[in-house]
């Protein structure tokens, strides 16, 4: 599924506790180092404008975390 249906599936209410959640789990992942260089600028460069909470922002921090896996860090 495409990352930007993934991000309309979550109410727009939610986005901003969703995106923080993720941004923590990303921040703490194991896997860090797997995220590209340029992927971790553009969640910088939203953050940076407190834009995580939008949809664009949020389907980076779901990028992020398909990449590094966050599935095994869940509880």
């Amino acid at each position: 599924m495409a990352l930007e249906r993934v991000a309309r599936k979550i109410p727009a209410s939610l986005w901003n506790v969703a995106s923080e959640k993720l941004i923590d789990l990303v921040l703490n992942s194991p896997n860090a180092s797997k995220m590209p260089s340029d992927l971790a600028k553009t969640i910088l460069y939203y953050w940076q404008r407190d834009q995580l909470a939008t949809e664009v922002g949020l389907q980076r921090v779901l990028e992020a975390s398909m990449i590094l896996d966050l599935r095994k860090q869940l509880p």
